[in-house]
């Protein structure tokens, strides 16, 4: 009972943070319950290699995703005037659209070649709807940062909802018709498109449009230079250390692997996506209120981080302990091997999970810089070993441990230095 005390005291004081966090909690709750209810019926519509292909795909449009609006999008909450932060949305928008013409000419010319590197010729089709997907990705980040800034978190809530909503049920019926990794594509293509209509529904777009001009466009870019300057690199460094994993083990094994492996990280995955996303949002503006009030974050930040271990930690222990059984059980027999690997990587994304919302306090203090060089060298540690493992032709398991066990000591070792950072050091 006094456990139980202890973490309804932590997690449930009458504050802002809470009562934000619990209305993006639940509409975050909603949008995950839709494809965990639905993703037995995903796995016994698709087998692993078409989710190794969509993986892939999925991958690869994460990666130029996270960078598209070149980082701009995080500075939407800084400035006090509300046509500022419009400006920025234009200049995100359309630095979005730039790279996604980038991408596209990239595409046309070596998608040939990029499919041999990734060991899969079906990837070749589908290399030519990246762009589309980085773009709509990009708007879909801008406006949820929009949307942040001005506390409209049921907004945000309910735009995840949408997605999660169109995404699942076009995957169902595509796969009900034919059953490929085209289903899977289009399905995540169109849960981004649902969503942004979501978001932009109640904005006033004329009254925006009027505000946004090239020349407070350039003046913004300018002021918050910093974010593609710093914030991009480390950002690429980063989502390039997390999933070029399952473009790893595509090349170095096969693509049914990186379906099994997919599935284990999608489902160990739902934590962060159901509790830390609204909890970043949150802890983003709460950062940002109380550097601004004392000079630092440390109340928040201590605060963050106990709801996120109490939160998540029966969850990632049950998992651990039923893998296998949970795997074979819900998603068929086919999925044991999930169960394996999800097992070996347990470790690493539950500190990764406690890590993730906290990330933010570089941007909340502006220290792009120290960002920057400690995503390198996360980055530099995932290559090694993905060097180590084809040098040493390593299996899949003891690809996975080695991984596992390097990033974890590193992910602890981040959160001290962001510790020292919301201290004001």
């Amino acid at each position: 009972m006094k456990i139980l005390k202890q973490i309804y005291r932590i997690i449930s004081p009458e504050s802002d943070f809470t009562k934000n966090f619990f209305i993006l909690f639940r509409g975050t709750l909603i949008a995950q319950i839709i494809p965990v209810l639905l993703m037995p019926v995903l796995t016994r519509i698709y087998g692993p290699e078409d989710f190794g292909v969509f993986e892939l795909f999925l991958s690869i449009t994460v990666i130029f995703g996270s960078i598209a609006n070149a980082r701009y999008e995080l500075s939407v909450v800084l400035p006090d005037r509300k046509a500022d932060a419009w400006n920025i949305m234009g200049l995100g928008v359309i630095l979005s659209f730039f790279f996604s013409l980038l991408l596209l000419l990239v595409v046309s010319f070596f998608a040939d070649g990029i499919a041999r590197l990734l060991n899969n010729s079906e990837i070749k089709f589908w290399l030519i709807f990246v762009p589309a997907a980085v773009f709509v990705e990009g708007v879909f980040n801008m406006l949820s940062y929009y949307h942040t800034r001005e506390r409209h978190f049921k907004r945000i809530a309910g735009a995840s909802i949408s997605r999660a909503g169109g995404r699942t049920g076009l995957q169902i019926l595509i796969g009900i018709l034919h059953a490929s990794a085209a289903g899977l594509i289009i399905g995540q293509i169109f849960g981004f498109i649902a969503a942004i209509l979501s978001l932009i529904r109640k904005m006033k777009i004329g009254i925006m449009l009027k505000k946004i001009n090239w020349i407070d466009m350039k003046r913004v870019a300018v002021k918050y230079k910093d974010f593609p300057k710093f914030t991009l690199p480390a950002t690429l460094a980063n989502s390039l250390a997390v999933n070029l994993t399952s473009i790893m083990i595509s090349t170095m094994y096969n693509i049914a692997s990186v379906g099994f492996y997919s599935l284990a990280n999608r489902i160990l995955a739902l934590p962060g996506s159901l509790i830390g996303k609204s909890m970043s949002n949150v802890y983003f503006k709460e950062a940002i209120d109380q550097r601004k009030q004392y000079g630092h974050a440390k109340n928040v930040f201590f605060s963050t981080i106990k709801k996120l271990v109490l939160l998540s930690f029966p969850i990632f222990l049950i998992v651990f302990l039923f893998a296998e059984s949970l795997f074979t059980f819900v998603f068929g027999e086919e999925w044991s091997v999930s169960g394996e690997y999800a097992r070996i990587i347990i470790p690493l994304l539950f500190v990764r999970f406690v890590f993730a919302p906290i990330s933010v306090s570089v941007s909340v203090f502006e220290r792009q810089k120290v960002s920057l060089f400690l995503q390198l060298g996360l980055l530099f540690l995932s290559l090694f070993v993905f060097g180590l493992s084809w040098f040493l032709s390593w299996d899949i398991q003891q690809f996975l441990t080695t991984m596992v066990a390097i990033l974890s000591v590193y992910y602890l070792f981040f959160i001290f230095i962001l510790y020292r950072i919301v201290s004001g050091k």
